[in-house]
């Protein structure tokens, strides 16, 4: 799947007037500010507040998987999508402040780059380190 049909498919979960309170995150939100990362994204990461994060384990069963900070719970309404609590680097008051809107969100705000740049940074992996120059790069033209 695509994050277009990704988004879509969260769309069909999350009902319109909550999905201000869902932050469209990682590489899928980098992708859809207009960065070609030159990969297939094959995941799509949701960041929620801690407050939005504790409602959701009524709707959808809970998991968790390792992180650089150690275990990172989430919720996996669907598959290949993630809604999560935390990412480093960032922390999600900044982020829904800066997160906007797009023709492609389905009424979910995006990520801005700044943040997501911070947000890969912190991450540090090889492919963390791929991206920010791509959105280096994106950002000087």
């Amino acid at each position: 799947m695509d994050e277009l049909e990704l988004i879509r498919t969260l769309a069909n979960l999350i009902d319109e007037d909550q999905r201000k309170n869902f932050v469209i995150f990682g590489s899928a939100a980098i992708k859809m500010n207009g960065v070609d990362l030159g990969r297939t994204i094959a995941d799509f990461d949701v960041f929620v507040a801690e407050e939005t994060f504790a409602t959701l384990a009524t709707r959808f069963a809970a998991s968790q998987k390792n992180g650089n900070d150690g275990i990172v719970p989430f919720y996996a309404p669907a598959e290949n999508i993630e809604i999560l609590k935390s990412f480093p680097g960032v922390v999600f008051d900044d982020v829904a402040h800066g997160a906007g809107i797009t023709e492609v969100s389905f009424g979910f705000p995006v990520g801005n780059l700044d943040d997501l740049r911070k947000w890969k940074t912190a991450q540090g992996r090889d492919k963390d380190k791929v991206d920010i120059k791509r959105i280096d790069a994106y950002l000087s033209r």
